[in-house]
């Protein structure tokens, strides 16, 4: 009986279409968590403009949009997009001349929006025609210490069997209104691929 009840089991395990089996999706991002994340409280989580390499205002606007939809919809959190304007009185707030965030401005963002978390992206690769690309890395920062506390990474090229073969996998599960082809030569939906892989590791 328990041989029969094992293998059963195990057939639901790997059957096709099983949501266990997230394997089958091909996922291309990876991530980094802290042993403690678990401690934390997290609820309302700010969305600050992207740095990294230079990025024009509607590319910028673009992947920022990609992250706050996807990341409201694969993750349990209150996402609070930030634009430039709102960090203009706060220390620090200088991220395309520094390069990155500075810790007062963490503490700065959490004390004036009531954040539990910041989200700190950067853009680290682009290419917004065919064959596109597109790298980025995303820490959650925990305003309580100005630490990241998990930090998820991807690197996408269009022109990789790997890719294509997960974005017509996206496309058959996740959405349906677009073909995978389409994803291939559209930046907002290509954002919204990388955004969606990024979310699933949170």
């Amino acid at each position: 009986m328990k041989l029969h009840l094992t293998a059963a089991l195990l057939g639901l395990l790997f059957a096709p279409g099983c949501m266990l089996n997230r394997s089958a999706d091909l996922d291309l991002a990876t991530a980094n968590i802290a042993s403690d994340f678990d401690t934390y409280h997290l609820q309302r989580v700010g969305l600050v403009p992207l740095t990294g390499l230079d990025l024009d205002v509607d590319q910028e606007r673009v992947l920022r949009s990609a992250i706050f939809t996807e990341f409201s919809r694969g993750t349990p959190y209150e996402i609070v997009p930030l634009d430039p304007k709102d960090l203009e009185e706060v220390p620090g707030s200088d991220p395309y001349r520094r390069g990155n965030y500075d810790p007062r401005t963490i503490i700065s963002l959490a004390r004036r929006y009531q954040l539990d978390g910041v989200f700190v992206t950067t853009v680290t690769d682009h290419q917004f025609f065919d064959p596109q690309r597109l790298s980025m890395q995303i820490d959650l920062v925990a305003t309580e210490t100005g630490v990241a506390i998990w930090s998820g990474a991807i690197h996408l090229d269009a022109s990789s069997p790997d890719v294509r073969k997960s974005l017509r996998r996206y496309c058959e599960r996740v959405d349906q209104s677009e073909t995978w082809e389409v994803y291939l030569l559209s930046p907002r939906s290509f954002a919204h691929f990388a955004a969606h892989q990024l979310s699933r590791m949170l």
